[in-house]
């Protein structure tokens, strides 16, 4: 028996030692051009057997004899090596060129990352897609440096955010950037996101200026998606988006409100409202109640929902990429709701060797619907924004929780049930639901067409022509707004807080506040917009030397139409529309139409030496119509500098140091924010009453003039200035982008409307001048941090931080203007007030505050 145990051990024995010697220890050094490269990961392929290299590159490794061995680390290509029974394995790691030939979409065309010395900011589809947005700016937010996005409004349709890139630099105007899609200026608010390929901010002269009169704001460029070579791929992308208010006020439930109240009135030696004897008279009245107004007229939450499918694909002669949209945004507050529909085509084929045409078709409709009462903000007399007056959130907040929405049946012989009720305190009387739902609706539709189309050849065939591209470049908008406005009065019931003193309750019937009789306006819109635009490229490389030219004329035509109709005195709401009406006296028909354009020559010379200098001047030279023909035309330049510091030879032996480049830039932007053909003398027509004569007994109609011909007026210029550097760390592991910049607007165009000159001259003096001055400065530091593991697993932080501050250098103002409330020096927007010392409980507290009132002030207590 021990005998066969035996043998079965030595048996088991030998059958593993083959097995063991399969596993053997492997060494080895990995390098790059650089040298030797610490931190590679060395994974056993199929396994989680890893090691990492060390400061000297060297790596050891316990692997079978015939598996792989992978080698990884950012910034340059896998690497992978069979073992094939070897104990040493070096390897030499190759570049990976995606970080360095990263393409960055700038004015007119493209640049690699690696060379560009202007300060850009892009994101792509892969980052900014990764959380459901509704629209294009709030998928921005907190995504770029350098912008700001505000959102004033969570209503359907109207939530999309206010943006700014690098802050306010002008006081007259929108500070709002230019807005390219797909080459053309375009709104983007209707814009599909999972359309999107990426999205550039041009922050300085170097980039903006290419754009000329339209830049000083910054641009914000859009690409949408265009078709890959390959298999025809279908892909649908949907959310469900809930949605709830974050932060609600918390207002006193009935008993709490009686009771404070009634404490409130008593400190203030009058007599309280609510009694026991008021309190029951509404109780036998069924019109006591505990309500919460905010609940009421907002859901739990709201619902938005999106469906996105795609068709893409193509092959060496022709791509495509097509694509439907819808999206449904249901709004926390109730009447309110959002519809949008997007469609999208973007074809490019290769026609014949070098000659490439596109066609770029999309589209949008989408409707939006709200209640009467507007819920526009307005300013109270301490500058805050708040609510229109009879906004349904307005009336929410001033109600009181004593009272129904709605009269409760049961009590026929006391009032109508069913009706509206409010408390009347003063001149208004709030019923929030009600406002909310029986004053009418404003309901928008949209339409939007947008077409475009390129023909591009390239020259690289003829030798001595290589590098060569021409092109041109059309593009026709259309777009088409229908608005139908009504406004219902509805009947309601008041409960007067004089009458709670006296002790005679009783509900008054009245009609809902700002709204006298059915009223309904109906407005349409319809404006095209074309463009053309030659274009030329040039770009080259002469041995050490790298020269790109871009050089293009720019010519748009702007047409717009409008006409609007109103009438009141309906009998019926159903059905609904102008001619129904039983009054148009009160505000005729109107109507206007604009047509408008512009002119533009842009240069663009790139060139960089040896790969690490680099050299970038822009030109652009704009025409307006708004100023007078010696004043039409603008030029606005820049000039920018690089060193790429990282490929000089003194810099090789900084292993932690991937790469380090330095920037510089200055340059000139206009800004045109005037009315039209103010250098000419316009005429109105009088309205009989004000400006008209008497002929025959009659008033008559005139025409006549009362501006002020403006020949001198000319754009307003920006100088800016932008430093900086990027660079990437520690095996491309941190990389890090700052930038500072300064900017000084000078010529800003103000309107005076001090009460300078006598109103005597009829308006014949300067209403407008080159006065206004302010400057802008701030910075911008992004901070990214990229790691991965043997297991495969990898991660990226990123942090962004941005400040700008804005100063008044020069502007008009009153001559009674306070000199504690003095603007120059200050930013836009600053808040004047006093400092609160503090809410002082007793007498020795307030005696040890400091500082004192100073000698000869008085203490009022």
């Amino acid at each position: 028996m021990k005998r066969n145990i035996l043998v079965i051990l030595a048996t088991m024995t030998l059958s593993l030692l083959p097995a063991a010697a399969q596993s053997i220890r492997i060494t080895g050094t990995v390098q790059s051009e650089q040298g030797p490269e610490a931190g590679v990961v060395v994974m056993v392929q199929g396994s989680s057997t890893a090691t990492s290299t060390g400061l000297d590159g060297q790596y050891s490794i316990q692997a079978d004899k015939n598996a792989v061995l992978v080698f990884s680390m950012v910034g340059f290509k896998q690497a992978e090596e069979p073992v094939a029974g070897r104990n040493r394995i070096d390897v030499l790691l190759e570049q990976d060129r995606t970080l360095l030939d990263e393409v960055v979409v700038i004015g007119y065309g493209t640049q690699r990352k690696e060379y560009l010395i202007g300060s850009v900011s892009q994101v792509t589809a892969k980052d900014i897609m990764k959380a459901p947005v509704t629209n294009v700016q709030n998928m921005l937010t907190g995504r770029l440096a350098g912008m700001t996005n505000i959102q004033t409004s969570g209503t359907p349709g109207d939530d999309a955010t206010r943006m700014l890139v690098r802050g306010i630099s002008t006081f007259s105007g929108d500070s709002a950037p230019l807005c390219i899609v797909d080459g053309v200026e375009r709104p983007f608010t209707y814009l599909n996101p999972s359309d999107i390929a990426s999205v550039s901010v041009l922050k300085d002269a170097a980039t903006a200026a290419i754009y000329g009169v339209r830049g000083a704001n910054g641009v914000i460029i859009i690409t949408t998606k265009s078709g890959v070579t390959g298999k025809p791929r279908v892909a649908y992308d949907g959310s469900a988006t809930f949605t709830r208010n974050t932060a609600v006020p918390q207002f006193c439930n009935a008993e709490q409100y009686i009771y404070y109240h009634n404490l409130a009135m008593e400190l203030d030696g009058q007599q309280p409202y609510w009694t026991e004897e008021v309190l029951g008279k509404l109780r036998d009245m069924g019109l006591l109640s505990d309500v919460n107004h905010l609940d009421e007229i907002y859901k739990p939450f709201g619902f938005t929902h999106q469906h996105n499918l795609s068709l893409s694909g193509g092959n060496e002669r022709i791509r495509y990429y097509t694509s439907i949209g819808l999206m449904n945004q249901d709004g926390i507050l109730k009447c309110t709701d959002f519809q949008r529909y997007n469609f999208r085509s973007n074809v490019e084929a290769h026609l014949a060797e070098g000659l490439i045409v596109g066609l770029n078709v999309g589209g949008n409709y989408s409707v939006r619907n709200k209640p009467g009462y507007s819920f526009a903000t307005g300013y109270d007399d301490q500058g805050s924004t708040r609510p229109a007056e009879f906004s349904p959130i307005t009336q929410a907040y001033y109600a009181i929780p004593l009272l129904p929405s709605y009269t409760p049946a049961g009590h026929e012989d006391l009032y109508r049930p069913g009706l509206a009720i409010g408390f009347t305190n003063g001149t208004y009387t709030r019923t929030p639901l009600s406002a909310l739902q029986d004053s009418g609706f404003q309901q928008q539709k949209r339409y939007n067409a947008e077409l475009s189309g390129k023909v591009e050849y390239s020259f690289d065939a003829i030798k001595p022509l290589q590098g060569l591209k021409a092109g041109i470049f059309i593009s026709y908008d259309y777009g088409a707004t229908y608005d139908r406005n009504y406004m219902s009065p509805f009947d309601l019931y008041g409960l007067s807080a004089a009458d709670l003193v006296t002790g005679n309750i009783t509900l008054k019937p009245m009609i809902s506040m700002g709204i006298s009789e059915r009223n309904f306006n109906k407005s349409s819109s319809w404006s095209w917009k074309m463009n053309i635009r030659p274009q030329i490229d040039y770009n080259r490389t002469f041995g050490k030397h790298t020269i790109g030219f871009t050089a293009l004329f720019e010519r748009r035509k702007i047409y717009g139409d409008t006409m609007t109709g109103y009438g009141r005195g309906y009998f019926d709401d159903d059905p609904l529309d102008i001619s129904l009406a039983m009054d148009h006296s009160s505000t005729p028909a109107s109507g206007s139409y604009d047509l408008s354009g512009s002119a533009g020559f842009a240069e663009r010379l790139s060139y960089s030496y040896a790969e690490r200098y680099l050299l970038e001047v822009t030109m652009r030279e704009d025409a307006t119509y708004k100023f007078a023909p010696e004043n039409r035309w603008g030029f606005f330049p820049s000039v920018a500098l690089g060193w790429i510091v990282s490929k000089e030879n003194f810099m090789k032996d900084l292993s932690w140091l991937d790469f380090l480049k330095l920037k510089a830039s200055y340059g000139i932007l206009g800004d045109d924010n005037i009315d039209a053909y103010m250098w000419l003398r316009t005429y109105f027509a009088s309205n009989n009453r004000d400006n008209g004569f008497v002929l025959g007994g009659s008033s008559q109609t005139a025409l006549y003039s009362k501006n002020y011909v403006h020949p001198d007026l000319t754009w307003s210029q920006t100088y800016t200035w932008n430093t900086g550097f990027e660079t990437r760390l520690l095996n491309n592991k941190l990389t890090v982008d700052f930038d500072f910049f300064y900017k000084l607007t000078n010529r800003i165009l103000e309107r005076d409307s001090l009460g300078t000159y006598a109103p005597s001259l009829g308006g014949n003096y300067p209403t407008w001048i080159n006065s206004g001055r302010m400057d802008n400065r701030g910075f911008e530091l992004t901070l990214r941090h990229d790691n991965w593991f043997a297991n495969g697993i990898t991660y990226s932080v990123t942090g962004i931080l941005s400040w700008s501050r804005n100063r008044i250098l020069s502007r008009r103002i009153s001559d009674n203007h306070p000199s504690y409330r003095a603007i120059l020096g200050q930013p836009i927007g600053s808040q004047y007030g006093f400092h609160a010392l503090g809410f002082f409980q007793t007498r020795k507290r307030w005696r040890t505050i400091r500082p004192r009132p100073a000698a000869g002030w008085k203490k009022v207590t």
